[in-house]
């Protein structure tokens, strides 16, 4: 019997312009560094943003000072950390440029992976230009390998900007054009995506449709949204495939 497979997700990590609040994303890491988490996957917004290419840079060496927790529970360095990153709107700020920082740093802005019988699909919903949308190349790379992934027993999607919004972002998340959401949704139904995760918004939110599950997880450090009762809590999520099934816990700074 396949041992389970575990993962964290976290989102909007961004500190603030003095880093008030890069301590929460560190408490975060330490904890994600206590489970049986193998990898992480974020949903975008780890830094404030910058127009200057060298403040980003910077912005992004301290997002990394953050996730140190992790590198001493899996043994690389700071840079080598086990993720996939989704980029946010802070991240690439509709600038060329800053998306090709993301891109020295991380890789490719989009691409998909395998976990045992898991398939992972990043998405970036920050091309410029083309923001808020899954559109041009990357569609039909999404439509192509959707089609490879036919034989995974689960699917699971991250991007930054939710589909379905909860509130603050209503109308400057991938509803920004309604009809290319409600095609992308339709893709994931047909194509039996089992989770989508986002950010965006400061909060966690849990929704689901055509046997979807949309879930918003952008408590990694940035200013809360609102109120805890609605979802407003510094989180990840920590997610477990065993058996057939997949189980998401909201981790909070609490746990």
């Amino acid at each position: 019997m396949a041992a389970p497979l575990v993962f964290a997700v976290f989102g909007d990590c961004h500190p603030g312009p003095s880093y008030e609040r890069l301590h929460i994303t560190t408490r975060l890491a330490q904890s994600v560094a206590s489970t049986d988490a193998e990898f992480l996957i974020g949903t975008g917004d780890y830094i404030e943003g910058s127009a200057n290419p060298a403040v980003v840079k910077v912005q992004f060496e301290r997002f990394f000072e953050a996730l140190l927790p992790l590198s001493h529970s899996i043994g690389v360095q700071p840079t080598q950390i086990q993720v996939a990153l989704a980029p946010g709107n802070r991240d690439i700020q509709r600038s060329i440029v800053n998306a090709q920082i993301f891109e020295e740093y991380f890789g490719a802005r989009h691409y998909s992976f395998r976990r045992g019988s898991c398939h992972f699909i990043i998405l970036d919903s920050e091309v410029p230009g083309q923001e808020g949308t899954i559109s041009g190349e990357q569609w039909q790379w999404l439509i192509d390998d959707l089609e490879q992934a036919r034989d995974a027993q689960f699917i699971f999607v991250a991007l930054h900007r939710p589909l379905f919004p909860t509130g603050p972002h209503i109308r400057t998340s991938m509803d920004v054009n309604i009809p290319m959401r409600d095609r992308l949704h339709i893709l994931f139904a047909q194509h039996r995506v089992n989770a989508v995760f986002s950010a965006h918004e400061h909060l966690y939110h849990h929704s689901r449709r055509d046997d979807v599950d949309y879930f918003i997880t952008g408590g990694g450090g940035a200013a809360l949204h609102t109120t805890p009762y609605e979802g407003g809590f510094h989180h990840y999520l920590l997610v477990t495939v065993d058996e057939g099934s997949y189980t998401v816990q909201v981790r909070t700074l609490e746990d």
